[in-house]
């Protein structure tokens, strides 16, 4: 298997997609609302302890309460807006000269290790490379390379993307294609072109991201302050 030193480097020159669909947008901005009106909630307690009641106390938590409300509408109840269905794959693990210190994610809720993969899906549409998140099972226990040329059912999230995900049931036809890339791997070709990513909604790049998150969290920290201070 031929490698690059910095295949993970060289995949992720294909690009990012900002998350900039309506619906990104609304999960960005609320998700901060949320965080800042129960910081300014929390702020305007301790702040105005001794003039608030207890009816006023109890009142003070319904922006908090609406907020996670619209937290779980946006992110359980409205689906991800997709330009096709997600198409079933059969992705084989690359080599690189990259050390899995580079490569591994130690913050936020997805810690893992970044592995470099050239992706063939089933429908017969042309293969790409991509990279996918080997995520911890437990907390602390650290994850390790998989064996070069390892070959998984996945399934490539949106047609023209290269993000990649478990699949529920792996389909007939990813059977059949892992059967016949075991038989005969040279049928997919390591150097396939790499496919841009779609940013993750609540990462703060580019700029205006960054402003509606920042925004988000200080305007309504701010406004649930000053309701407390009405109140008090």
């Amino acid at each position: 298997m031929a490698s690059h030193t910095d295949l993970v480097a060289r995949i992720g020159e294909a690009g990012a997609i900002p998350a900039n669909r309506p619906l990104d947008h609304a999960r960005r901005i609320i998700t901060a609302a949320t965080i800042g009106t129960f910081f300014g909630t929390l702020a305007g307690i301790l702040f105005n302890m001794g003039q608030l009641t207890l009816g006023a106390t109890m009142l003070v938590f319904i922006p908090t309460v609406i907020m996670v409300i619209l937290l779980v509408v946006v992110w359980q109840v409205l689906k991800t807006p997709r330009s096709g269905d997600p198409v079933p794959v059969i992705a084989r693990t690359l080599a690189t000269a990259e050390s899995p210190y580079l490569r591994y994610v130690k913050s936020g809720a997805n810690k893992g290790l970044i592995v470099p993969v050239v992706v063939a899906p089933a429908d017969g549409s042309e293969a790409f490379r991509s990279v996918i998140l080997l995520r911890e099972t437990e907390p602390g226990k650290q994850v390790h390379d998989p064996e070069v040329g390892t070959l998984m059912a996945l399934q490539q999230i949106e047609p023209g993307m290269g993000e990649l995900a478990n699949i529920a049931e792996v389909t007939p036809e990813q059977i059949e294609l892992r059967d016949r890339l075991m038989r005969r791997p040279r049928i997919l070709s390591n150097n396939a072109p790499a496919l841009p990513m779609r940013r993750g909604v609540l990462e703060r790049t580019p700029w205006w991201a960054a402003a509606q998150w920042w925004g988000g969290i200080a305007a309504a920290g701010l406004i649930s302050f000053g309701i407390i201070l009405l109140l008090a």
